[in-house]
């Protein structure tokens, strides 16, 4: 049976980890032939989120100073042992009972998946009709940036990723434990796919659930992280080609 490594970077994440933490307790992922790891790395965070990490014992917990959600993942990926890798944000804004969708569109090893939130957002019940694959209680502005990110990607790239901003990337392990991360922050995400594409990999995009939080609730990135993500995305079109380690 293979073995799915899931990483959760979380920062101040006392509201919602324990949550999580505890559907991932119970989750099966037998079904789609794979058991898991879940390893939380704490980046920096001053609230409760290392005692809740704590009372789970099957967790393998890592504490790290304030560094980045890319910094984050990066160390996560350090201590996977899993053929394949999952992120999974704090926040539960991401239902895990879509793993399974995830892990059965795994189709060859040059192969990554991701989960599309504008995708389930066309096939669910709650249609948003004047903004199609915009959930109702997302905010305009993250809708239409995520829409402007795919058409840079397009640009430079020639591929369109539904939804380039979302945090369910599934990763197989000759990848991502073998490609350099050069940035720490958000940006990770734009890294990576830029490298995926340019070489060769294959992006296939899976139709997600996605309960968006607000501000006021903890959502952690902001505008100025869009204007990192198009730079970032120009930077590694350019740059020098990618190579596995």
């Amino acid at each position: 049976m293979k073995k799915l490594s899931i990483l959760i970077p979380a920062y101040n994440e006392e509201g919602t980890l324990g949550e999580l933490l505890s559907i991932l307790d119970k989750l099966s992922l037998e079904s789609a032939g794979f058991k898991t790891e879940i390893i939380v790395v704490n980046d920096g965070s001053t609230d409760r989120t290392e005692e809740i990490a704590k009372q789970f014992p099957d967790v393998l917990y890592i504490y790290q100073d304030n560094q980045g959600k890319g910094a984050a993942v990066k160390t996560g990926i350090e201590r996977a042992t899993g053929d394949w890798v999952l992120i999974q944000d704090a926040d539960l804004e991401y239902d895990p009972h879509d793993y399974i969708d995830l892990l059965s569109a795994i189709t060859q090893e040059k192969q990554v998946v991701y989960g599309s939130r504008f995708l389930g957002q066309l096939s669910g019940q709650k249609r948003n009709h004047f903004f199609p694959g915009k959930h109702p209680d997302q905010r305009l502005g993250p809708w239409i940036a995520g829409l402007i990110l795919s058409f840079w990607t397009f640009l430079l790239y020639g591929r369109w990723i539904t939804d380039t901003l979302t945090a369910y990337k599934l990763f197989p392990s000759s990848f991502i434990k073998r490609i350099e991360i050069e940035t720490t922050g958000f940006e990770t995400d734009h890294e990576l796919s830029s490298k995926l594409i340019r070489l060769g990999y294959r992006i296939e995009e899976v139709p997600i659930r996605y309960h968006p939080r607000s501000l006021e609730e903890g959502k952690k990135i902001k505008a100025k992280d869009g204007f990192i993500a198009v730079w970032t995305l120009l930077k590694f079109r350019f740059n020098k080609a990618p190579v596995l380690c």
